[in-house]
């Protein structure tokens, strides 16, 4: 009799384990489909903003006036966009104002970007290309200065700014400071030190921003099927 209720308990137990852990099992499957449907919006999201700045891009490479446009039609008419996505915009086409020569026009919109959010390393390094543009270069190396407080990897903009003042070794001196910190990653500083002891004349007059229209999109990614039992999604990067 003892050892048939010790049998009974253990099988009552085992079948208590297998309960709980289907139902472990379905609560984790809803929370897979939960993330899978969470990151399909999230990521459709994603695209449609990108969209947006590549339209910008099309549209002022075409024309600058259509480019202006169609950036504050999207700023006026649609109300789905926060104050980060507005400053963004207005970054955007300060940017290719710039590249166009029409550097008030350029500044105007920095201004606007950080009014709207803040003045981040990226919108001084802006301000300080327009402000070498108009021969202010305290100005610029002011702003400079600050953004590398922020990071280092602005020092990029400070040698820069000594190239087109025709100080050769400081500028090198601030490629250095950073390429030493990660030899590989910041392999282009290398380059361009050795560049100037190759041709210590040929000097940059203005400053060179690096690949501005490149992006990176972070996508939401579900559980695939040989996900383990606790994974429920993760995300990855996109290049554009």
């Amino acid at each position: 009799m003892k050892r048939t209720i010790y049998i009974l308990t253990i099988l009552i137990f085992i079948f208590s384990c297998q309960q709980k852990q289907n139902s472990m099992d379905n609560f984790m499957d809803g929370i897979r489909e939960d993330f899978a449907k969470q990151a399909e919006q999230q990521n459709k999201e994603v695209y449609a903003w990108e969209s947006k700045i590549d339209e910008l891009y099309r549209l002022a490479d075409k024309n600058l006036k259509l480019g202006e446009k169609y950036t504050d039609s999207i700023i006026e008419n649609d109300k789905t966009l926060d104050k980060w996505k507005i400053s963004n915009l207005n970054t955007i086409l300060g940017e290719v104002y710039y590249d166009n020569d029409s550097i008030d026009l350029a500044l105007n919109r920095f201004f606007k970007s950080q009014e709207l959010t803040f003045d981040s390393p990226r919108n001084k390094a802006n301000k300080a290309g327009c402000y070498v543009k108009k021969g202010n270069f305290e100005k610029a190396m002011t702003l400079l200065e600050q953004a590398s407080d922020v990071n280092s990897d602005f020092k990029w903009y400070i040698g820069n700014l000594y190239e087109i003042q025709g100080k050769r070794e400081k500028a090198i001196l601030e490629y250095n400071y950073v390429y030493v910190q990660d030899t590989i990653v910041y392999a282009n500083y290398n380059q361009r030190i050795q560049e100037l002891r190759n041709n210590p004349e040929q000097l940059m007059t203005e400053l060179h921003y690096k690949d501005r229209r490149k992006r990176t999109l972070i996508l939401l990614k579900g559980a695939g099927s040989d996900a383990n039992a606790t994974e429920i999604g993760g995300f990855e990067l996109e290049k554009k």
